[in-house]
């Protein structure tokens, strides 16, 4: 068995338009049923007419209240009340014979009341339904036209109309006064949403640009600040691709620095480091756009050069060899010395998958290296450095 929802068993709500139209029509109409008493009931006059008239303007207001309140829908209930409303007021004002000033109190109180809630569609309900409630009491206690009315009822007639026309622009003044409220409460809402919605496209493009320095943080050597090996993995299988799909050829070489051990046990890593930055900064200058310099591990590094072939290959490496023989590194009272052996492999000639051409590079890398290191070698052909 399933628990009761205690927010279904929780009574709602009332709105508001409804409980302010039940004390309007509360007070409205026990007006009426006072000035209906000082002015007398006429010939049709007795007990079951005060009964009725009782019924219509004391106990109505309240039983219409009950009612509506317990609507799926109060507030659009309330609005169909205005025109039973007006019927009865129309039935009332005949059964005494249409005195002119109760007439004119109970009309314009009633017009007033609908066209404030709903424009033109109220006066046009209430022009229909007041004189059809007319229409009944005449059909129900005959037709009699008695207009006048003694000083006291019509007194109470104009005093009571202007309260009325007065609390029902009360009413009105507080429903404008809300509706600013709300729409400023609204504006300044809507304000902060949109500073809101700023600082979370702010926040969004902070975490795209984190994102982005991460994925480059991750793709390059914190040392050198060249693309790392895992870069290159995915980077060498794509140009490959493309490569092989546009007819192109591609071109890789490997580099390692002769005897860098050496240099590290003799002169300690930093002058190492010193000389590791060197060689990625000749890299780097030496790299086209589209070509990847990367640092392939410990001493060793790679530039890949797609569309390139490998007579231009052999060029770029062997002027790459030259210009890091050249160079002198300071550290401290020492100028570094050092060389580099280069392996090369080119699509097609030395491979046709990333593999290939890798293991291709590396073995003409060993070839130099056994030659006689500083040196430039191609897989199945030596090349003697000039």
């Amino acid at each position: 068995m399933s628990e009761p929802d205690p927010a279904a068993d929780a009574p709602r709500k009332v709105p508001w338009l409804v409980r302010m139209h039940y004390r309007m029509r509360t007070v409205a109409f026990a007006m009426m049923f006072g000035v209906i008493a000082l002015h007398g009931g006429g010939p049709v006059s007795g007990p079951g007419f005060w009964a009725l008239m009782a019924l219509l303007f004391l106990v109505y207001p309240h039983a219409q209240y009950l009612r509506t309140r317990r609507l799926s829908d109060p507030t659009a209930g309330e609005l169909r009340n205005l025109r039973t409303d007006s019927v009865f007021l129309g039935m009332g004002v005949a059964t005494i014979g249409f005195p002119v000033w109760i007439t004119f109190a109970g009309l314009l109180g009633t017009l007033s009341n609908n066209t404030a809630n709903k424009g033109w569609t109220g006066i046009a309900e209430t022009l229909l339904a007041f004189p059809g409630g007319a229409l009944l009491g005449c059909l129900i206690w005959g037709f009699r036209f008695e207009p006048d009315t003694d000083w006291v009822t019509t007194l109470c007639c104009i005093v009571g109309l202007t309260l009325y026309l007065t609390a029902l622009g009360q009413v009105a003044f507080t429903r404008i006064l809300r509706l600013r409220v709300t729409r400023e409460a609204l504006q300044v809402r809507e304000r902060e949403l949109m500073e809101a919605n700023d600082a979370l496209h702010r926040n969004l493009r902070e975490i795209d640009e984190l994102q982005e320095q991460l994925r480059e943080q991750a793709n390059r050597d914190p040392l050198t600040g060249l693309y790392n090996r895992r870069y290159l993995d995915s980077t060498l299988e794509r140009e490959l691709a493309r490569c092989k799909r546009d007819g192109n050829p591609l071109a890789l070489i490997l580099i390692d620095i002769d005897h860098f051990k050496q240099v590290n046990d003799t002169y300690g890593h930093q002058a190492g480091d010193e000389i590791l930055l060197r060689l990625a900064a000749l890299l780097a200058g030496m790299a086209r756009a589209g070509d990847v310099a990367c640092r392939y591990g410990g001493e060793e590094f790679l530039l890949l050069m797609p569309t390139m072939p490998m007579a231009s290959a052999r060029e770029r490496a062997e002027a790459l060899r030259i210009a890091f023989e050249a160079l002198e590194v300071p550290f401290g009272a020492f100028k570094l010395k050092a060389t580099v052996s280069i392996g090369i492999a080119a699509y097609p000639g030395q491979g046709i998958s990333a593999d290939e051409l890798i293991r291709s590079a590396d073995t003409a890398l060993y070839r130099a290296k056994n030659l006689g290191r500083n040196r430039v070698e191609v897989e199945s052909e030596g090349v003697n450095k000039s």
